[in-house]
């Protein structure tokens, strides 16, 4: 089994269709960054999550993460498209690729009893895409109750501070940042270039920035409480929409 449909359902955010799926159990990522972790996707189950991210409609997985970008409608078309996304996820990549196999039918459906023993003793990337606050909690909760280790991130900390035991809070400003810390939170920090460090984060280990020293599977600091770890982690915008970035204020 190289992997299963960990939740297919309504959305925790809006109610609309998605699908956690779990990759990389059977044949591990080659994602060089995080190493041969599982992964877990979240999608829109009943649309392409390219046709998601031009409408608007992955706001189902993603909330109202600000690296979405935002929707415009050509007024000589009709045509809605996507302008100024920053996110780092490619989405013709895993997102299209997971989905895709998902409509074949490749995955099967576990029980979060089933998922809890699949991702026992495994180390698991919660949000390879999507964010983990749309899958519902009671069953995110039962199947990572034997992860070995794991990595997540998410925007909705204000709305499910239960994540905090999983995920970074991802944080856009260092108001951000102390709200989040504030409900308990360690944190993760997207910055611009030549933006400096705020006081107690660190360097992304596994960053370009610091010469991709480790894996994500071997640092695993981005475990959220989960991990016995003081610092909170930042890391230089990266990826295909880095060029749309927008710097939050500069740091006192």
């Amino acid at each position: 089994m190289d992997g299963f449909i960990l939740y297919q359902g309504p959305s925790a955010l809006d109610g609309q269709p998605i699908a956690a799926v779990v990759t990389g159990l059977g044949r591990p990522s080659s994602n060089q960054k995080t190493g041969p972790m599982a992964q877990i996707y979240i999608l829109r189950s009943d649309i392409h999550p390219m046709e998601a991210v031009s409408t608007g409609a992955d706001a189902s997985i993603c909330g109202t993460c600000i690296h979405r970008g935002r929707i415009e409608t050509d007024p000589s078309t009709g045509l809605r498209s996507n302008k100024g996304r920053s996110c780092y996820v490619t989405i013709l990549h895993g997102p299209r690729m997971v989905y895709e196999a998902l409509r074949r039918g490749r995955y099967d459906p576990l029980t979060p009893a089933q998922a809890r023993t699949a991702l026992r003793g495994r180390k698991v990337r919660l949000g390879a895409y999507g964010d983990p606050g749309a899958i519902p909690e009671a069953i995110l909760t039962q199947a990572m109750g034997r992860v070995r280790e794991m990595t997540g991130y998410t925007h909705l900390w204000r709305r499910f501070p239960y994540l905090s035991a999983f995920c970074m809070a991802s944080c856009d400003s260092q108001a951000d940042r102390d709200a989040a810390k504030a409900l308990g939170f360690r944190t993760f920090r997207v910055r611009a270039k030549d933006e400096p460090l705020a006081e107690g984060e660190g360097h992304c280990p596994a960053s370009v920035e610091m010469g991709k020293a480790t894996r994500c599977d071997s640092c695993l600091l981005c475990g959220g409480q989960r991990k016995n770890a003081k610092a909170d982690i930042a890391i230089l915008i990266h990826g295909t929409g880095a060029r749309n970035f927008v710097p939050t204020p500069a740091l006192a």
